[in-house]
């Protein structure tokens, strides 16, 4: 990517010795974006190589390092997350941070990064990150099934929280505050209770049949029938999770008013929408160029994330069955 850029090529853990030769040649850089912030260690390493040269480290982050997702409204002072010092010690490369300590680690590398550069850390905290080249299978399964026509579960009652981000508006923001000199933390998101659930998936039925002419229907299923049938919240209805749910009634309203006034701004639903399937359709059609069929295929399905198919028609088709039996 970017065959424009200069690339420096290192390892996090085992090489900076180009990070060493372009300070040691004089460099200087207005700021360093750092995306890669799962352990202190490789973060700190890096600043402190680049503090002589650099005038501000932003750090990509996340909204996990929140100790709670229980609160409405939630802005950048809630509480952290917590590890212990020796904990967190033992966690050396990011292929060890496990789901129930990530962010907890993700909190430690804010702290490490802030007590070694005062004042000149910038920390944005996104949700998920949605859009072109997202191949997590998450996000992404709403206007990849709205694609594929007939009838699609929408989950629980639509009226749900959900909050996300464009990986485009998330890049401009991140520009935006090295520009502006923005240090602190923000959360990057979209605006807290602006989208429900319904106007996720009701943007991937108007996406699907504005570009594609694909006509789906939407059936709204209750959540508690969902959980019955082992269909879960965000593992088989990405995004989604019930603002009734233990421990998330804040989830999809935390505050962004922070960042709105710092200068975050997010682009019309329906444009992201389009551009996570217009990559799924792009993308997989170079794919099949590359490496044939079977493997554009696999790829495919791996996207595409969710409920698969035969199982949403067998869910839906005992929905059915329950509203007749009333």
């Amino acid at each position: 990517m970017f065959p424009d850029l200069e690339h420096v090529q290192g390892d996090r853990y085992t090489d900076l010795s180009g990070l060493e030769k372009l300070v040691e040649d004089g460099r200087k850089f207005d700021a360093v974006i750092d995306t890669f912030t799962y352990v202190p260690g490789t973060v700190t390493d890096a600043m402190k190589i680049l503090l002589p040269a650099m005038s501000q480290y932003v750090i990509i982050s996340t909204t996990s390092v929140y100790a709670s997702n229980n609160e409405v409204g939630m802005d950048e002072t809630a509480p952290l997350a917590e590890i212990s010092d020796e904990r967190a010690a033992q966690v050396t490369t990011h292929r060890e941070v496990t789901p129930d300590v990530y962010g907890a680690m993700k909190a430690h590398v804010e702290r490490a990064a802030e007590d070694l550069f005062p004042g000149k850390v910038c920390v944005i905290r996104p949700g998920l990150i949605v859009g072109e080249r997202d191949t997590t299978g998450r996000y992404s399964y709403w206007p990849i099934r709205a694609s594929e026509g007939g009838t699609m579960i929408g989950p629980g009652s639509g009226d749900d929280y959900v909050q996300y981000i464009d990986v485009r508006d998330l890049g401009d923001f991140t520009i935006h505050c090295i520009e502006q000199r923005h240090m602190g933390a923000y959360n990057g998101v979209s605006p807290q209770g602006e989208r429900t659930s319904r106007d996720m998936v009701e943007s991937a039925v108007r996406v699907a049949k504005k570009k594609l002419g694909v006509d789906t229907k939407i059936e709204w299923v209750d959540g508690d029938f969902l959980q019955e049938q082992g269909v879960f919240p965000w593992q088989h209805m990405p995004v989604w999770v019930p603002n009734d749910a233990d421990g998330y009634r804040g989830m999809g309203q935390m505050s962004t008013a922070k960042s709105i006034k710092a200068g975050l701004k997010t682009r019309p639903i329906d444009d992201t929408s389009w551009n996570a399937l217009n990559y799924y359709i792009e993308r997989a059609k170079e794919m099949e160029a590359e490496r044939g069929a079977e493997f554009a295929q696999e790829w495919r399905a791996r996207i595409r994330g969710g409920l698969a198919a035969e199982r949403e028609q067998e869910v839906l088709g005992l929905w059915e069955e329950q509203k007749s039996d009333g």
